[in-house]
């Protein structure tokens, strides 16, 4: 973790140093984030995992069509699950495992056309909160469950992102973004939890801002 954060914090220092004589843009954003987690276990079905990302962004200019933007984005992750045996009734069981991230994504903007960008970067996640809410109804008795996982989980995440953005007049902004872990989320599997450890992050967010 340590050795991450010296290397964001390097980044953040160079790009600081070569944009010195350049316009420096701040602003806020938020959005939309459709997450899942992937992982190898056949027996689950996973589905998509609704949540909103929100924080400050910064634009440093470092060419004419080449700049970095840094972000602090608090984040909701996760994934939904479910399981059914058809040679048992009434086995059906629900999960959503809910992750809470501090996102530090750092992405290189590349401007196509006027206002257009391509967008890939590095982020660091810090984990704020990990929980597994469960349902289910196996022989007939209803149970509810609520666990929590930061025991199990690793306190760090480290992804790419993909993206594309779109700037209007300089201070509107919006963009789309699908971010690609490939860190695991869980260090202890445990079959209490249904969380396994080859189990990693993935994320399409859709996002919209206002540069002051």
């Amino acid at each position: 973790m340590k050795k991450s954060i010296l290397i964001f914090c390097a980044l953040f220092s160079g790009a600081t140093i070569l944009a010195q004589s350049e316009k420096v843009k701040l602003g806020v954003k938020g959005g939309v984030n459709i997450s899942s987690l992937t992982f190898d276990e056949s027996e689950l079905n996973s589905s998509a995992k609704y949540g909103f990302t929100a924080g400050l962004m910064a634009e440093i200019p470092l060419a004419k069509k080449l700049s970095i933007q840094p972000e602090i984005l608090y984040s909701q992750q996760g994934v939904k699950m479910t399981f059914s045996d058809p040679e048992v009734t009434n086995s059906n069981y629900r999960s959503t495992i809910s992750l809470n991230y501090l996102n530090i994504p750092v992405m290189l903007k590349y401007y196509v056309a006027n206002g257009l960008s391509l967008q890939a970067g590095p982020q660091i996640g810090i984990l704020l909160k990990a929980n597994n809410k469960s349902q289910d109804n196996f022989l007939g008795y209803e149970n509810h469950e609520n666990y929590n996982l930061s025991e199990y989980s690793n306190g760090v995440d480290t992804s790419i992102n993909l993206g594309l953005g779109y700037q209007f007049k300089n201070k509107f902004y919006a963009d789309a973004r699908y971010n690609i872990s490939y860190s695991n989320v869980f260090k202890d599997p445990n079959d209490t939890y249904i969380i396994h450890n080859d189990m990693k992050n993935r994320v399409f967010q859709i996002t919209v801002g206002y540069f002051f």
